[in-house]
């Protein structure tokens, strides 16, 4: 899919950690590019295991992630919840400290 593709589903409430805010205003990373290609369903950089997932969860309930690089050393994870009601925009390191607090 590429980012000019229409969006494969809802994204609800859009989300975003300082971290993105301030990469986005530095010019640093392109936020919005990487929104289109989730909605899009261009999964990014995320395993092939976790690609088949989300596309399951275009079918049916279930949560959609997607990692993107945004500098040299870091990347953006972006999460879309099951009932399509949020959607965050994070770094990398800060979704894996989300999952061991």
């Amino acid at each position: 899919m590429t980012p000019s593709s229409s969006p494969r589903f809802q994204h609800g409430r859009v989300f975003m950690t300082e971290c993105i805010v301030i990469l986005a205003r530095a010019g640093r990373a392109d936020i919005l590019k990487c929104l289109e290609r989730h909605l899009a369903g261009d999964w990014g950089d995320a395993s092939d295991a976790r690609k088949e997932m989300n596309d399951a969860a275009l079918e049916r309930p279930g949560l959609i992630v997607s990692r993107y690089p945004v500098t040299p050393t870091q990347q953006m994870v972006i999460l879309t919840s099951e009932d399509r009601s949020l959607t965050k925009l994070m770094l990398l390191n800060e979704f894996l400290d989300d999952l061991y607090d």
